[in-house]
């Protein structure tokens, strides 16, 4: 017999015994859709912890600060202290991998514009790095080398302004135009009595707003770091002998480590705190979450196979009934010449088509429930808060689709093995003879 004539006798006894065939079938398709649908709600879990937590801050960046404890970390032990200046930039920088580095140093103004005032926090970065840093701008430009008194406002710093006169009632948003009004800064000191002692209002320029959504950028507004010790100077000075003395030996509070590949981020991590800083990524609450994912998602594909192992003792119910049914006919077919191979080729052929046919059904309704999921969650943030109107809690990768296809057939094809392998052991004679 030849490959043709198998599939259509194969096609021919399905169509024969069209309901059990149909029910054969629907376990599969239940069995298909509840692995892969479970799975896909896992992978939807990874990728909208990855996109919550990146909507915090970059993946690739690694924040550089002291380290209090030196005694304690992990890793190689530094008896050295070290402190984040200008050799710590060298250093960071040298690090194979890294893209980027840029001082931080963070402090608190006041900013006045007409009748608004606003309480800003703000921050000093090397302007060099802030293309590297994704630092996106909605309109204006970025910081340039030399830019004196010159600012960008993070994505949300508009709305912090606010009429001192009119505290009290509903919020109106305040009509600030960032790039065309006229901005005076001052300091936050106030004297014993708490009178404000800011100095001289600084007239200042607004240069860029950045792009609202990254939720670590959206509420600073930045200087060039070079103007920020200015102005700290400034503030001691204003602070006089009351003013802390400033005993600390870092000249940066913090350190902003750019790293190229994603991949990369845990190794340059573990290196920056052999050398004796504390070093912290975005990254460490993601790696948490997605093992966290892994295992929910490693139950619930559990309970998918649950249903595809009951599918499969159908298939292997199904073919077993088959035998039964159909043993005059395989006598009668062993006694014209059919190879006893021929016959195991038509079992597992019909077992194999049953498992196929359950697969790409099962596939297509793991698809609809996957859009109703997706449709019903789309405003669910999995880290809480509100969510962006386009969340996917189930995903299906491609590759799952084939790895199911195949797996099912491959389920149907086992599960007839035993029934085919006990079709051609009949004797020809006693299945002749059988009514």
């Amino acid at each position: 017999m030849n490959s043709l004539d198998i599939i259509r006798m194969g096609l021919k006894n399905l169509w024969r015994r069209k309901l059990r065939t149909f029910l054969t079938i629907l376990g599969v398709v239940i069995g298909t859709s509840s692995i892969i649908t479970m799975l896909s709600l896992g992978f939807g879990m990874s990728y909208s912890f990855k996109q919550s937590i990146s909507e915090m801050g970059s993946l690739n960046t690694i924040t550089v600060m002291e380290n209090y404890d030196m005694g304690n970390r992990g890793g190689a032990i530094s008896q050295k202290k070290v402190y984040l200046d200008d050799d710590a930039l060298k250093t960071l920088k040298d690090i194979k991998g890294v893209e980027a580095v840029t001082p931080v140093m963070d402090m608190n103004m006041k900013l006045n514009t007409g009748k608004y005032t606003a309480h800003i926090n703000l921050r000093g970065v090397d302007p060099k790095s802030m293309e590297a840093f994704d630092y996106k701008i909605e309109e204006g430009r970025l910081l340039k080398t030399g830019d004196s008194y010159n600012m960008v406002f993070g994505g949300a710093v508009k709305r912090f302004f606010y009429d001192e006169k009119r505290i009290r009632g509903p919020y109106k948003e305040p009509n600030i135009k960032p790039l065309k009004d006229k901005f005076t800064m001052s300091f936050n000191v106030y004297d014993d009595k708490g009178q404000p002692k800011g100095g001289k209002p600084m007239k200042i320029n607004v240069v860029g707003v950045l792009k609202e959504g990254d939720y670590e950028k959206d509420s600073y507004v930045y200087m060039s770091i070079s103007e920020i010790e200015k102005l700290k100077k400034e503030q001691q000075k204003l602070e006089g002998s009351k003013g802390r003395q400033n005993t600390n030996k870092n000249k940066y509070q913090q350190i902003l480590v750019k790293v190229k590949d994603m991949n990369e981020v845990a190794d340059i991590q573990k290196q920056i705190k052999d050398l004796g800083y504390n070093a912290f990524s975005l990254n460490d609450f993601l790696d948490s979450l997605k093992k966290t994912a892994g295992t929910i998602q490693a139950v619930l594909g559990g309970i998918g196979a649950v249903s595809l192992l009951v599918a499969a003792l159908g298939i292997t119910n199904t073919m077993i009934m088959s035998i039964y049914e159909r043993t005059r006919e395989i006598g009668v077919m062993k006694v014209i010449g059919a190879q006893l191979r021929d016959i195991k080729r038509i079992f597992l052929f019909e077992a194999g088509t049953i498992g196929l046919s359950g697969g790409f059904l099962g596939i297509a309704l793991s698809y609809g429930l996957s859009f109703i999921i997706n449709f019903l969650g789309r405003n669910v943030n999995m880290l809480g808060g509100p969510g962006s109107g386009n969340t996917k809690l189930s995903i299906i990768p491609m590759w799952l689709v084939f790895a199911a296809l195949a797996f099912t057939t491959l389920v149907g094809v086992i599960s007839g093995f035993y029934p085919a392998k006990r079709a051609t052991k009949l004797s020809a004679l006693e299945a002749i003879k059988t009514e």
